[in-house]
């Protein structure tokens, strides 16, 4: 908050929510960044056919499907073995994959999928591969799970967006016709509050603990009991006492 106009019957204050818009729009591209991956980059469901064309030689076609329908083929040689890839994140949740591995490579399948579909995928595969079946089919679908994390993906970039045009707050004060006028604009619209100088009883700093540090911010004190902010999103400590004290020079509270 900072005060951008002083004059003997006139005071302005203006709060630009920074950190509010540089946060918002930053989870906001990250989020549409990960949206895209889920949508265009991250497979829906595969489907693996095989055909054995003799003792020794297996050609299989793996196709997948991303949620907007589109598909990528990957020819697959001489399949060797499947097994479950274990994976566990730094909170120690654990995920499964299954995995064929081919001399020309290894393939991965899809990576949500419980352990015991995954299981049933790999003693399906194996069987194949050792026994004398002449054709194989494999699918895998986690079209459900991509749709509702990119449902809560959406309603996080929402919630970015919200705070990415959080208002700019313009506070004026006028003795000249008894008035403080706070106007709060931003591209969701505008608001103008507008009370006479003497409705107001005091101006309080309020604070609110983060993580590892407080935040401040100025309202002002109605003699009904109201409270408003002066500037709504919380900020640095000096910069609002600064504020507050030039606030209370001007009017001679």
């Amino acid at each position: 908050m900072k005060i951008v106009e002083e004059t003997r019957t006139r005071l302005q204050l203006k709060h630009r929510p920074l950190r509010y818009w540089f946060n918002g729009w930053c989870f906001f591209i990250f989020g549409l960044s990960f949206l895209i991956y889920c949508l265009v980059f991250n497979s829906a469901s595969i489907h693996l056919t095989c055909d054995r064309l003799s003792s020794n030689q297996i050609n299989c076609d793996l196709k997948r499907f991303n949620l907007l329908g589109s598909m990528e083929k990957l020819k697959m040689f001489d399949p060797q073995e499947a097994y479950i890839l274990t994976k566990t994140s730094s909170k120690g949740g654990k995920s499964y994959q299954v995995i064929i591995v081919t001399p020309f490579g290894d393939f991965d399948l899809l990576s949500n999928i419980s352990y015991q579909e995954n299981e049933e995928v790999v003693l399906k595969i194996n069987n194949f591969i050792n026994s004398g079946q002449t054709s194989l089919l494999v699918q895998q679908n986690q079209r459900n799970y991509l749709f509702f994390f990119s449902l809560f993906i959406l309603i996080m970039m929402a919630i970015a967006a919200y705070f990415g045009t959080s208002p700019v707050t313009t506070c004026t004060f006028y003795k000249s016709i008894d008035k403080v006028f706070i106007e709060r604009k931003s591209l969701r619209g505008k608001q103008i509050i507008e009370h006479p100088l003497e409705n107001i009883l005091r101006f309080d700093i309020q604070e609110q603990q983060y993580k590892y540090s407080k935040l401040y911010r100025a309202v002002i004190v109605l003699k009904f009991g109201e409270v408003i902010p002066i500037n709504p999103q919380y900020t640095d400590e000096k910069n609002v006492r600064y504020a507050v004290s030039r606030i209370l020079s001007f009017l001679k509270f």
